[in-house]
């Protein structure tokens, strides 16, 4: 059992074909060396570029105002979360 798997000679073409489809099954989806250097580096520049994609699209709005406007006088409360407006404007 085990020297089949060490070696082709004395494997008729068919049993090598087979051990090449074992072989290559045992590797799917997995990457190996360069390939796997270069999957895991442009992994860390999509996370960085998200990374600062978000902090630019969502920048801390805790400490933004209110942006509305009452008798041309701007809002002094302090906005909601992921809004652009206190909670007596919304």
């Amino acid at each position: 059992g085990s020297s089949l798997l060490t070696g082709p000679e004395g494997l008729m073409a068919k049993e090598r074909e087979n051990l090449k489809r074992l072989k290559c099954l045992r590797r799917y989806r997995q990457r190996y060396g360069v390939e796997a250097l270069l999957h895991r580096q442009l992994k860390e520049r999509r996370m960085l570029a998200t990374d600062g994609a978000a902090q630019q699209a969502h920048p801390t709005r805790s400490s933004q105002r209110c942006s509305a406007f009452v008798d041309d006088v701007r809002c002094s409360n302090q906005s909601l979360p992921m809004t652009r407006h206190c909670l007596t404007r919304i």
